[in-house]
């Protein structure tokens, strides 16, 4: 069959693996998306036109576009965030039968935006939540499902995993992802968190899941106020669309300091101590559901944070139980395959 990805596909590690999970699992069946980043493989064709894609998307033609193939795929995570304007727009689907997964539903400021996407939701043929806050707001559809993040499902079986003693922090812009002002405490608070690791004996490395999204600029406004001392001992990884490299980078240590989603679920399905630092509400969801019992950081009351006191041995010790995660996160394909394994 002829399908159509609707991903975000912008050098963004977290979704270029969701979408490698897609491409692994139906190898017998041809895909198509829109991305200037992610490179064609054997069974995806990618249009790469950057300025054609801008156009599409600006006059919401993707649906034109994926009406030429025989089924649609939306997945991914925070596909469904409520922009400015997006209140007063319509949303639908193509008439090609929508599979939608791995996502999790806003932030939303305005029930018209709501109600748009519920009535985009009931028309499609399957809808499946990553957590049970956003499963909880249109359970009332049958279509709807949950299920563990689609990352757990991952085969790590080719992933080189060790116990260096080495912290992984995966730095975000709080420009981009929240608010410009929570940067200064932010940054502050990761140069502290870095003296701290180092002091404790750890290597540290600062890295980047999307360039698109401004983690590198983030990471060298911090080293920019880092001393020369502090500097020369940390590096740092730029992902650059090399997931096996980006992988192991996380793998080859001990703990993760997660700024980025993803980056907390790949710690926890290489069995790392995870820190999560949260700059919305969305991955607190899922830790939730999870009965996460190690150390959270709130990037909005980070001020609040004292370092030496709440990061205790055992919170540097903390390791999750996923079982459960791993076994259940291939429900989200549990209706395409139905189609698609026949």
């Amino acid at each position: 069959m002829k399908i159509f990805i609707d991903a975000f596909l912008e050098g963004n590690l977290g979704d270029d693996i969701f979408v490698d999970i897609l491409l692994n699992r139906y190898p017998n069946h041809q895909f198509y998306t829109l991305s200037w980043d992610y490179l064609p493989t054997k069974n995806l064709k990618v249009f790469s036109n950057k300025f054609l894609i801008k156009v599409i998307r600006k006059l919401s033609l993707k649906k034109i576009v994926a009406s030429t193939c025989d089924l649609s795929v939306t997945i991914g995570g925070s596909m469904y965030m409520e922009h400015e304007g997006d209140s007063k727009k319509s949303f639908s689907l193509g008439k090609q039968p929508h599979y939608i997964m791995g996502i999790n539903f806003g932030p939303y400021k305005t029930k018209e935006y709501f109600d748009n996407i519920h009535g985009l939701f009931k028309n499609a043929e399957d809808v499946c939540f990553r957590e049970e806050y956003s499963y909880n707001l249109f359970k009332d559809l049958p279509n709807v499902r949950c299920a563990p993040d689609i990352v757990f499902s991952m085969d790590t079986s080719n992933i080189k995993v060790t116990d260096r003693k080495r912290v992984v922090f995966s730095i975000i812009s709080c420009r981009r992802k929240m608010e410009e002002k929570y940067t200064k405490a932010y940054e502050e608070k990761i140069i502290e968190m870095t003296k701290f690791f180092i002091d404790k004996g750890y290597e540290v490395c600062y890295m980047s899941f999307c360039k698109d999204e401004f983690d590198e600029e983030a990471i060298e406004a911090i080293l920019n106020k880092c001393d020369s001392n502090l500097r020369k001992n940390i590096s740092t990884y730029y992902y650059k669309g090399n997931r096996q490299e980006a992988l192991e980078q996380l793998a080859d240590s001990q703990i993760i300091v997660g700024g980025r989603f993803h980056a907390n679920i790949l710690g926890l399905l290489f069995g790392k101590t995870v820190i999560p630092m949260l700059y919305s509400n969305k991955t607190q969801n899922v830790l939730d559901n999870m009965n996460f019992k190690g150390k959270i950081i709130d990037i909005r009351k980070i001020n609040e944070l004292d370092i030496k006191k709440e990061l205790t041995k055992d919170m540097l010790e903390y390791k999750q139980n996923i079982k459960y995660e791993m076994e259940h996160a291939e429900e989200h394909f549990k209706k395409l395959d139905q189609v698609l394994r026949k």
